[in-house]
């Protein structure tokens, strides 16, 4: 049986968490697990913020979004503070990556200074496995992998400054329900790809592997680390129980569409070692184990993923321009 901490901690009257990026794939995810744990919750007991107001259903409540700007302070009660949140390129005219970095500079300041208006147990801080290799990639990725970087370092200081404690898990690669944009994530892009075209197109010649953790194992385990008081403040890696490189990813794909050959469009193999971004797991799987679970397959992350596209009518979507 699942041992629940998080679920224990929520039953006290006086837990209260407030999720800031709510209506984000890791933060629906976590909205999603924190209703799982109490479907009978207080909606005073539960915040969330974003860039403007809104509603949000989840788990058959109808949830309310409130703006961070300008955001009534936390007040009384036992306060647990996410940061799931993400000024991305796509909302900046032009793209241009120093506004990015200005704008999420500011959302970090919002968001540390709301968690000092009540009495916060510990902030979670979503970060990435970029932050582990902030030189990887064109000037956008390294731009992203050294903001994450240093917001890490951020965190870190108001921590020692403040005296609160903070969680900060390096995100790799998701699967399953609530995926946002889904082409820039090769298991979305895999699924469109074959939905909409018949076919899986990859880039890249030398091998390309990946981890992945189903979101809602991820926010089920971080919750529970969250009110975890023996858990550290030393950054950690997402890593899932399997390595898959994309060819495997792709014919995973294809099982779950019911094809067992789907066509495959790659350059022959190169000589490269090839890109492994897929984090140092240890210490996620073992706060799994400690719940009493088993990382999620790999068959069931790509079904979940395909079955939450379907619903939303993605999959029936105008193809892409190829």
């Amino acid at each position: 049986m699942p041992r629940c901490k998080f679920a224990a901690w929520l039953a006290r009257p006086a837990s209260r968490v407030a999720v800031v990026g709510a209506s984000g794939w890791i933060g629906m995810g976590l909205v999603d697990q924190i209703m799982a744990s109490n479907p009978d919750l207080a909606l005073d007991r539960l915040r969330l913020f974003g860039s403007a107001p809104r509603s949000l259903s989840v788990g058959g409540r109808d949830l309310k979004i409130e703006p961070l700007d300008g955001a009534a302070p936390l007040g009384d009660g036992d306060w647990l503070v996410v940061h799931a949140a993400l000024v991305g390129v796509d909302r900046v005219e032009g793209g241009d990556l120093t506004e990015v970095r200005r704008r999420n500079d500011v959302l970090m300041q919002q968001i540390l200074a709301l968690a000092e208006t009540g009495a916060t147990r510990r902030l979670v801080f979503f970060s990435s496995g970029a932050a582990g290799r902030p030189d990887a990639g064109g000037p956008a990725k390294q731009a992203y992998g050294r903001m994450k970087l240093e917001h890490e370092a951020e965190v870190a200081a108001w921590a020692a400054r403040t005296g609160r404690t903070v969680l900060t898990p390096r995100v790799f690669n998701l699967g399953g329900p609530y995926i946002n944009y889904v082409e820039i994530y090769a298991l979305g892009d895999f699924i469109l790809d074959l939905a909409r075209h018949g076919r899986i197109a990859i880039s890249a010649a030398d091998p390309v592997f990946r981890s992945f953790v189903h979101v809602l194992e991820m926010a089920r385990v971080i919750l529970d680390m969250a009110v975890d008081d023996s858990q550290s403040a030393q950054p950690f890696d997402v890593g899932g129980g399997e390595i898959v490189e994309l060819g495997a990813l792709a014919r995973a794909v294809g099982e779950a569409l019911g094809l067992t050959d789907p066509a495959i469009e790659r350059p022959a193999p190169g000589e490269g070692l090839g890109d492994w971004y897929i984090g140092d797991g240890r210490r996620y799987q073992s706060a799994l184990f400690q719940r009493g679970e088993s990382p999620t397959p790999l068959k069931q992350i790509v079904a979940d993923t395909l079955a939450y596209l379907a619903a939303t009518g993605r999959l029936a979507d105008t193809p892409r321009p190829t």
